[in-house]
C-alpha cells in the first residue's frame, strides 16, 4: 500500500504517494481515479468549479483484491494516464515527463509515474476554472437601430440576448471551461456631431462586456466584479459606464440573470445606453449615428483535449427606444 507523502484534495478525495517497494492498491488508484471522475463529470452545482460534463472517467474502479494493470475495464493505469493527459491538454498545462509516455502491457508501473498521475490531478483540483480564450469569441446574432428607418435617438435604447442550453450541466460545464457569453454595443457614424462622436467613443472603449465564471470583463467602466456563480433571476449588474466630462448624464450599463438559481438552462445579458440632458439643460440632443449591438460568446477551447461543449440557442430582442 501507499506509505509516501500525502496529497491533500480540498473538497475532494486526498491521496497518497508511493515510494520504490510500495503495491499500488485498488483503494489507491480509486483516490486518483475518484478525482479525476469528478474533473470530467457534470458539475453538481452552480458553485462546484470542476465538472466539465465530459462523461466521467474512461475508466471504471479498481476491484478490491484485484491488481491494477495497464489496461483493462477497470484499475488501468493507462487509462487514467489518459485522462490526465487530456486534462493537461485543455487546460494547457505540461504533462509530467513520467507519465508522458504511456505505460504499456507488461512494464512496471514506477513510483514517479504514479506520483505524477496524482500530482497531475492536483493541479488540475486546484485551478479548474480555465482561462477564456479570445480566439473562440464570436458575435452569433445583432441587431442595430439605424437612422435611415428608426430615426435619431435619445433617451434609452435597450436589448436583451439570451442564450440557452440543453441542461444545467451543460451551462455550468460551459463556464467552467473558460466559456463566456456577453453583449457589444457601437456606433455607426461619419460625422461630425461632438454628443454622436462621444458616444461612438464611449462604446469603443467599453468594447466587449462578457460573463465569465466568478467575474466580469469589460474594456472600459465599472465592474461589479460578478461572475456567473452571482447570478440570480433578477437582473445583476455586470458593467456602469458612465460619460466623460462633457456628457456626464450619458452612459452604458450591461446588466445580466439566469432562468433559475439552483438549475440555470439559460442567461439573460441586458444592455442599455441612456443618453440625457447635458450641455443645453432640458434639451437631450440626438444621437445620431446607427447603434448596433450584439451578443458576445466565447466558446471553450477543447485544445486538443478531444473534449466538447454543446454550444447554447441565441436569441435577440429587438432594440427598443424608451
Amino acid at each position: 500500500m501507499a506509505s509516501g507523502a500525502n496529497v491533500p484534495i480540498s473538497g475532494g478525495t486526498d491521496m497518497q504517494q508511493v515510494v520504490p517497494g510500495d503495491t499500488i492498491q485498488p483503494a489507491d488508484f480509486n483516490e486518483a481515479r475518484t478525482n479525476i471522475d469528478s474533473l470530467l463529470s457534470a458539475p453538481t452545482s452552480v458553485t462546484d468549479l470542476h465538472g466539465l460534463n465530459q462523461g466521467g472517467t474512461g475508466v471504471g474502479a479498481a476491484v478490491s483484491g484485484a491488481t491494477v494493470l495497464a489496461l483493462g475495464a477497470a484499475g488501468a493505469f493507462t487509462e487514467l494516464q489518459n485522462d490526465i493527459q487530456a486534462l493537461n491538454n485543455f487546460y494547457g498545462a505540461s504533462t509530467r515527463p513520467a507519465i508522458q509516455t504511456d505505460i504499456l502491457v507488461g512494464d512496471l508501473i514506477e513510483a514517479s509515474q504514479w506520483n505524477a498521475i496524482m500530482l497531475d490531478t492536483k493541479d488540475r483540483w486546484d485551478a479548474p476554472v480555465k482561462n477564456s480564450s479570445f480566439n473562440t469569441k464570436t458575435y452569433p446574432i445583432s441587431d442595430t437601430w439605424t437612422t435611415a428607418s428608426d430615426g435619431a435617438w435619445t433617451g434609452t435604447l435597450t436589448s436583451t440576448v439570451t442564450f440557452t442550453w440543453s441542461s444545467a450541466a451543460e451551462l455550468n460545464a460551459w463556464f467552467n471551461g473558460g466559456g463566456a457569453v456577453g453583449m457589444e454595443g457601437s456606433i455607426i457614424y461619419s460625422g461630425s456631431d461632438a454628443q454622436t462622436l462621444s458616444w461612438q467613443t464611449r462604446l469603443d472603449n467599453l468594447g466587449d462586456v462578457y460573463l465569465l465564471k466568478q467575474s466580469t470583463v469589460a474594456g472600459a467602466g465599472t465592474n461589479a466584479g460578478k461572475g456567473q456563480v452571482d447570478q440570480t433571476t433578477n437582473y445583476v449588474t455586470l458593467n456602469t459606464y458612465a460619460g466623460n466630462t462633457t456628457y456626464t448624464n450619458d452612459w452604458a450599463n450591461v446588466e445580466s440573470k439566469v432562468n433559475n438559481t439552483t438549475t440555470p438552462t439559460s442567461v439573460t445579458v441586458k444592455m442599455v445606453f441612456k443618453d440625457f440632458d447635458d450641455l443645453f439643460p432640458g434639451v437631450d440632443e440626438p444621437v445620431l449615428g446607427d447603434t448596433r449591438i450584439r451578443g458576445v460568446l466565447i466558446t471553450p477551447n477543447p485544445a486538443g483535449s478531444g473534449f466538447n461543449f454543446p454550444a447554447p440557442s441565441i436569441t435577440q430582442t429587438p432594440i427598443v427606444e424608451t
